[in-house]
């Protein structure tokens, strides 16, 4: 999926999204990125140079692979939106595939309350909106992110037929 970071190794005033800061010891990584992921029928999926599904770019960093993991679903609310947790590996297409991961939690409406519906599940085509949170998982991060000890943002994901794009923000916090 999809994510922009970079690094200033001098104390600045924050420019904005895009460009990180570093005050005092505390050095930060600003998040923005974009991923996509295709399920093309009847051949296999589109796939990553790690194998995984979704492929992007961690702005300032260049490609990355995405890849997310299905932990539970957590019930409906009260729009009959899907509410799921899941963990997500990123990793860099750099000389270390340096990786780090994240928990969200997020939720995803889809027209009406076809969610609910019998076979929803089973064919293409039906837009779908996620959003939700994430946070790192402390002592995950290698590479680059190694030093990072904390971090937290906010996905949004969008999907028409066997299409899905993603967009990460958030910030990492070195140790």
């Amino acid at each position: 999926m999809r994510l922009r970071m970079m690094l200033v190794c001098c104390a600045a005033l924050p420019l904005g999204i895009g460009v990180a800061t570093a005050t005092g010891a505390n050095q930060t990584i600003i998040i923005d990125g974009h991923f996509t992921e295709t399920y093309p029928k009847p051949t296999p999926p589109l796939f990553c140079f790690n194998g995984d599904v979704g492929s992007g770019m961690l702005k300032g960093f260049g490609k990355a692979c995405e890849g997310f993991t299905f932990e539970s679903f957590d019930g409906f609310d009260a729009e009959g939106c899907a509410l799921f947790t899941g963990r997500v590996t990123f990793t860099l297409d750099d000389a270390q595939h340096s990786s780090f991961m994240e928990r969200e939690h997020d939720v995803s409406c889809q027209p009406g309350k076809s969610p609910q519906e019998e076979g929803h599940n089973f064919s293409y085509g039906n837009p779908t909106r996620d959003r939700g949170t994430w946070s790192f998982l402390p002592g995950t991060g290698t590479g680059v992110f190694a030093d990072v000890c904390t971090g937290s943002g906010d996905v949004r994901f969008h999907s028409a037929g066997a299409a899905f794009n993603g967009f990460y923000t958030g910030v990492l916090t070195l140790c």
